[in-house]
């Protein structure tokens, strides 16, 4: 028991080092500032935070949400993203365990939460996260083809399951997109969308393919409906709907591996 509390503990101090991280990401990435060569500051005052600044949520707890230099006022958003991230990696957890695939997926998390929040506030899904979380997809896979397979395929199983899941999955979805664009003569899938459709694949293969078109498909019409209420726009974010369902299919796939 004291063994299982300890790794629970562990798991949730990972969740919001990797829950500070995203905030990085997402605050970074659509200004076009590096992520690790620029030392964390105060977007008010400039002032340079300290250790006792980059406690994730902790030291936005202990400085009533405030700047300890300025005092300006440190958005609920920060601390949200990083309960949210630990709350994913505690999730992970229950399925993955402290195992090598496990390891895998809590990687990925800050990523694809970046891409999550960017996409919806920005509506874009940045290239240099897509291809972090498909560096990842590979290395999990030569993983588990050097761990004697995955779901008890060979080697050959893997790259024709995962790595064509990911052309397959990837030009169905242009094909759909091109189609659907010339039928309502609008723009109907970004190309980011295209390429997170080949990252699911990879992750997924391609017996996930049918249900995580459908399932996506249906969480994009709710999200598009609420999207036009909310907004009064046509135009909304796709991606957040295919990182939900990928998310969810991540961990629905954790239970049969492990």
């Amino acid at each position: 028991m004291e063994v299982i509390i300890g790794e629970i503990f562990l798991i949730a101090c990972l969740g919001l080092i990797l829950g500070s991280f995203t905030t990085a990401i997402v605050y970074r990435v659509p200004r076009d500032i590096s992520w690790g060569m620029k030392r964390s500051s105060c977007p008010s005052c400039n002032s340079v935070l300290g250790t006792a600044d980059l406690v994730p949520f902790f030291s936005w707890c202990l400085n009533k949400g405030k700047c300890r230099h300025c005092k300006a006022t440190i958005p609920l958003f920060y601390p949200l993203v990083e309960l949210t991230c630990m709350g994913l990696c505690l999730v992970a957890y229950s399925v993955y365990d402290l195992s090598i695939p496990g390891i895998f997926v809590y990687a990925a998390m800050p990523f694809l939460l970046a891409l999550f929040l960017i996409d919806f506030k920005h509506m874009i899904l940045p290239n240099q996260l897509i291809l972090v979380l498909f560096f990842l997809g590979i290395l999990r896979l030569l993983y588990f083809w050097g761990a004697d397979g995955f779901f008890y395929e060979t080697g050959m199983d893997i790259l024709i399951n995962y790595v064509l899941a990911s052309f397959v999955f990837a030009l169905l979805s242009w094909g759909i997109g091109a189609l659907t664009s010339k039928l309502l003569k609008k723009e109907s899938l970004g190309f980011g969308d295209v390429k997170f459709f080949g990252l699911a694949g990879l992750w997924l293969g391609l017996e996930a393919l049918p249900l995580f078109m459908i399932y996506s498909g249906g969480l994009a019409i709710i999200l598009a409906l609420v999207w036009r209420y909310i907004k009064d726009s046509d135009v909304f974010p796709f991606g957040p709907a295919l990182i939900v369902v990928f998310i969810i299919m991540l961990f629905s796939q954790g239970v049969v591996v492990i």
